[in-house]
């Protein structure tokens, strides 16, 4: 009798961990496209998917951290059909083409038609996660809403703030609707505190009308907005253009920008083609040139740079073996230890002294360097090898 009893408590509490193990997390359908897009349209419910990819790191994230929390689960369960689908796999490929699924994670809330209501892109928290999916039941806040909003006044500011958040959020592509509220303006309107706020966050064309005009008019933009906030931006776009270009390989394009850079006047523009000069030079291979960039640019602009001057240093420890270079880089790396004394720049410095033979000089930065890895729990590895060649050659 006692042993029966035993049984039958053992058994319930089976039951009890396994119902609840079963009913944690958001339940996802395992049916077909098709039959989700029906159930939902049955149980006039929106469905939730994640788009995700097997390989993406912030999907597996999600799952277990996210849709596994009491609350996110009880809210997706209780108001969503939810489905998750690998974008890269059977029916996954066409969904993905349909939605323009480009990012991974991609959430999509879509109707039993099949039409896209809401979307939004990226890990987050749970709470964070649970107020994205409440704007998706919220037709007000809905991607749906605020997109045929603008379409029916793509010259409203407030509206395409909006939409261009959402846009942004999402992970999809605004050019187009960017460009359609840039053409309802007047060029006078463009220096209102709404337009270059616009500016400042979508329009990234340097061949652009409103680009052009914030270069020629950089000095009244200056006046309103500050010197730094302008020319931040003006860099920004210039700097972003040429390192398409070089990306491109098109260097007709690159180098007709360059020329309209110096002719803008814009203070910063020697700077700009300084730095894109030393991409262009470290992609063609040519060292020569790429030394004699990075000397000009240390003297005029990189002096209070550590971490450019270490970068450009390191990148002379691993391409130049004459000695003249070799003299330059180790001034600038010394130089970027003075600036901020840390692992990296200390481990570029030793390296550098060990290939002009300075053995002892290149010991006490290995050994500087090691120590600052073992404060800031960096990985010291190289350095300690390093260190045990220059011990071996003693």
């Amino acid at each position: 009798m006692k042993n029966t009893f035993r049984f039958w408590v053992i058994l319930f509490f089976a039951v009890s961990i396994l119902k609840a193990e079963d009913g944690k997390g958001i339940k996802f359908e395992t049916t077909t496209w098709n039959e989700i897009l029906a159930k939902a349209s049955s149980e006039q419910k929106l469905i939730f998917l994640d788009a995700y990819a097997d390989w993406c790191g912030p999907c597996k994230w999600m799952s277990k951290n996210v849709f596994t929390n009491d609350t996110v689960a009880q809210f997706f369960n209780e108001n969503f059909i939810n489905a998750k689908i690998d974008m890269e796999k059977g029916e996954g490929v066409q969904i993905a083409q349909k939605y323009g699924v480009r990012a991974y994670p991609t959430f999509l809330y879509i109707n039993g038609n099949g039409k896209l209501i809401h979307r939004t892109c990226g890990s987050c928290p749970p709470q964070d996660f649970l107020g994205l999916a409440k704007d998706a039941l919220n037709p007000e806040k809905q991607l749906a809403t605020i997109k045929k909003n603008y379409e029916a006044d793509p010259g409203n500011v407030e509206v395409a703030k909006k939409y261009f958040a959402l846009l942004e959020n999402a992970c999809m592509r605004a050019n187009e609707d960017i460009a359609k509220y840039f053409a309802t303006l007047k060029e006078k309107d463009l220096i209102t505190a709404d337009n270059w706020e616009m500016i400042q966050l979508y329009q990234n064309d340097s061949d652009s009308r409103e680009f052009k005009y914030l270069v020629k008019n950089r000095k009244k933009f200056a006046e309103k907005y500050s010197d730094e906030k302008v020319d931040e931006k003006i860099n920004s776009v210039f700097e972003g253009s040429l390192r398409d270009y070089l990306r491109l390989n098109n260097l007709k394009e690159y180098e007709a920008l360059k020329t309209k850079i110096k002719k803008s006047g814009i203070p910063t523009g020697e700077k700009i083609i300084l730095v894109a000069d030393l991409n262009l030079y470290k992609k063609k291979k040519d060292w020569k040139k790429f030394v004699a960039t990075a000397e000009k640019y240390v003297s005029k602009y990189g002096k209070n740079d550590f971490s450019q001057l270490n970068s450009i240093s390191w990148t002379v420890f691993e391409n130049c073996n004459d000695k003249p270079s070799l003299l330059k880089a180790e001034k600038w790396a010394k130089l970027s230890v003075e600036l901020k004394d840390e692992y990296a720049n200390n481990d570029t410095y030793a390296n550098i002294l060990y290939k002009l033979g300075k053995k002892q000089e290149a010991k006490i930065a290995a050994e500087k360097s090691i120590e600052l890895a073992k404060k800031s729990g960096e990985d010291y590895t190289e350095t300690q090898n390093l260190l045990n060649q220059i011990l071996m050659e003693k």
